[in-house]
């Protein structure tokens, strides 16, 4: 069968659409400066959808979030299997090739990566391609790099990019970013060791400011682990989605992720909510991709407030 572009509705297959799409990905890259990033979604046919350039983030990660709705900052037109909001994609501060960390949002065509794998997330240093749904993503160095990535036969410039072969022959995926349970990496897939348990990193609260009473109905709280907060945590109304929800229109279905920066802090990404996501102490000013939440420091989501006391603050009477 095929769609009304023409494209045939069987599996997608990544190198196909990756040899089709690389006379224009050439040209792009070609335009992009030496210290950009291209980020380019293209339908089954190979042809550019959506794109963005991107400059090395400074003090915090730049975050893109991927999807149907309008609000995205990548948004995949013509595309019903992709999610409103499908891939939160992150890329962090850092000297050399940039570190990539991408986080599937709960959407039912999930990501698969070219070797053909559905993951939750994945990490990757300086480029990536995977599908989602029956659109392709692919993030590329701009310049004589992202030239250099894509030269040569298709055969040997899709490898460059994914570590795979067509033939599925040597499936790595090329440099491991980070060592994560159960997020696909370049250099492979790391297990869960299940005797290891994943460490206590305290608890997340959520409540309502507009609520003038403290019960049950204003507030929830939950204990997040070092596992939950690598894999990503959604908070939003819907509870089928969010490990933290919430109720109140103020609060979009799928509001936020929350992930691990390090020992003293976390990230809060929106998820193009319709109320945002600010500093605690900016409740007024414009809406922030992202916000670092440490102890003490909360973050609002819309009129929520969203709190974190680490394992090592916590106090047992």
């Amino acid at each position: 069968m095929r769609n009304a572009q023409g494209d045939d509705q069987g599996p997608l297959r990544l190198p196909e659409v990756f040899a089709r799409a690389r006379g224009v990905l050439t040209a792009l890259v070609a335009n992009t400066g030496e210290d950009e990033t291209l980020i380019v979604a293209t339908d089954a046919s190979g042809f550019p959808v959506a794109q963005r350039v991107i400059q090395r983030p400074g003090n915090l990660p730049f975050a893109l979030v991927i999807g149907r709705h309008n609000r995205c900052a990548l948004t995949i037109p013509g595309d019903s299997r992709v999610s409103l909001r499908h891939i939160l994609l992150t890329v962090w501060p850092g000297q050399g090739l940039l570190r990539l960390r991408g986080y599937d949002l709960g959407g039912r065509a999930g990501i698969i990566l070219a070797d053909n794998k559905r993951v939750p997330g994945f990490s990757a240093l300086g480029h990536v391609a995977l599908t989602f749904g029956r659109t392709v993503l692919m993030v590329l160095p701009g310049g004589a790099k992202g030239s250099e990535l894509l030269g040569g036969s298709p055969e040997d410039a899709f490898e460059r990019l994914t570590g795979v072969d067509r033939h599925g022959g040597g499936a790595r995926l090329a440099m491991s970013a980070m060592a994560e349970p159960s997020v696909a990496q370049l250099g492979g897939y790391r297990p869960v060791d299940v005797e290891a348990r994943p460490q206590s990193r305290g608890v997340l609260r959520l409540r309502s400011l507009k609520v003038k009473s403290e019960g049950r109905d204003s507030r929830r709280e939950i204990d997040v682990d070092s596992e939950q907060l690598q894999r990503g945590l959604l908070i939003g109304r819907y509870s089928d989605r969010c490990t933290l929800a919430g109720s109140g229109r103020n609060l979009s279905r799928v509001h936020a992720l929350v992930a691990e920066e390090g020992l003293h802090s976390l990230l809060v990404y929106d998820l193009a909510s319709t109320n945002g996501v600010r500093p605690g102490h900016d409740t007024d000013g414009p809406s922030h991709s992202v916000v670092r939440l440490r102890h003490n420091e909360p973050v609002m989501l819309g009129h929520f407030e969203l709190s974190w006391t680490p394992a090592g603050n916590i106090k047992v009477h």
